[in-house]
């Protein structure tokens, strides 16, 4: 199978002025004793997880207050990547003793109330198989598929039943050459970007009953620490954070059926970190918002194909690094929410000015 990546000329976009945009923050979440490298949201349920061992799930729709705190003896070492399993109360958590724990809430109701009281998860499976870290867990649009990725250089796919308790490895992949440090699946297709020490992303996607590499995105000049696809159905576009302080934007041209796959580096955004990437998030406003070690948030705005920098924030989380970024809606209002080396997890509004 052929293997295709073109690269484009870099645009200066060095003489945009902004904000365009406001970023403000609204409340900063003293959460953990140690580093937060993941959180994800869903149903105004905020899962985080830390170099603590614990998950805690606070309610984002109102007290903002942690309404559970999961078993921190289940896991040895780091929680390193939570996700929540699409349109359900299934929450999947990676960590460095290289297993994935699964969690689940004992009844289906959505009505979610701000005292731990009323609100419990109990673990309801433990998946292994990876021979070291796990540095990322993800679902599938559907619920699926669950893909997990290591530093012992593979991602694994999983396939698992409506009720998630039970999970059975169908693709190990091992064409990086390097620790694996985060997975992401297309909001529509079954379709994953997994991104590498290596310096590269891998798109992958299943051929007869096997998943295999669709194409291979060559560019960064360093490791490639975090990617998210566009949330979009009119086309493919990923974008891409990385060790060289730079993001981008991929972009696939032909149809997603298409069994080799084509992808251009439509776009480097304009420079604004002065290190690390690790973390980048497209909401569904379009919007793009990059963090990392240099404790920078930013957001990127695309208008008539050209991006710029809309707004920007230094030492959003003190002097901390910042390990994650996401966009969500709370109540009708527009929020980012990061999380950093300080434990806590900070949510922000942004207001176009």
């Amino acid at each position: 199978m052929q293997l295709f990546i073109h690269r484009q000329k870099t645009k200066d976009y060095s003489d945009k002025r902004f904000p365009d945009a406001m970023i403000e923050l609204v409340e900063s979440l003293a959460l953990h004793k140690d580093k937060v490298w993941s959180l994800d949201d869903s149903n105004g349920l905020l899962a985080t997880g830390s170099t603590d061992r614990c998950i805690k799930i606070v309610n984002l729709k109102s007290s903002r207050q942690v309404i559970d705190e999961l078993d921190d003896t289940v896991h040895k070492k780091t929680i390193r990547s939570v996700a929540w399993r699409p349109a359900s109360c299934l929450l999947a958590a990676g960590s460095f003793d290289s297993t994935i724990s699964i969690w689940g809430k004992d009844d289906s109701s959505n009505d979610y109330t701000s005292t731990m009281a009323d609100f419990e998860m109990e673990l309801l499976a433990i998946i292994e198989g990876h021979e070291n870290e796990v540095k990322s867990v993800a679902w599938s649009y559907d619920g699926t598929y669950l893909a997990s990725c290591s530093r012992d250089k593979s991602v694994w796919i999983w396939e698992t039943d409506e009720m998630g308790e039970e999970y059975e490895c169908i693709s190990v992949l091992q064409e990086h050459s390097q620790d694996v440090k985060h997975v992401v699946w297309h909001p529509s297709l079954h379709l994953l970007a997994s991104s590498s020490y290596d310096d590269t992303i891998r798109i992958w996607k299943e051929f007869d009953d096997d998943w295999e590499a669709a194409a291979i995105l060559n560019g960064h000049e360093g490791t490639v620490w975090c990617s998210d696809f566009e949330k979009s159905e009119s086309s493919i576009r990923l974008c891409s954070g990385s060790d060289d302080r730079t993001v981008r934007i991929w972009k696939f041209a032909g149809d997603s059926e298409d069994d080799e796959q084509e992808w251009t580096c439509e776009a480097t955004l304009p420079q604004v970190h002065t290190r690390a990437v690790y973390s980048v998030a497209w909401g569904p406003n379009g919007l793009i918002a990059s963090t990392g070690s240099d404790g920078t948030l930013a957001v990127y705005q695309e208008v008539n194909g050209v991006w710029n920098v809309v707004a920007k924030t230094k030492q959003c989380h003190g002097t901390h690094e910042v390990n994650v970024v996401k966009w969500t809606t709370v109540d009708g209002v527009t929020m980012l929410i990061t999380g950093g080396d300080d434990g806590h997890v900070n949510i922000w509004k942004y207001t176009n000015l």
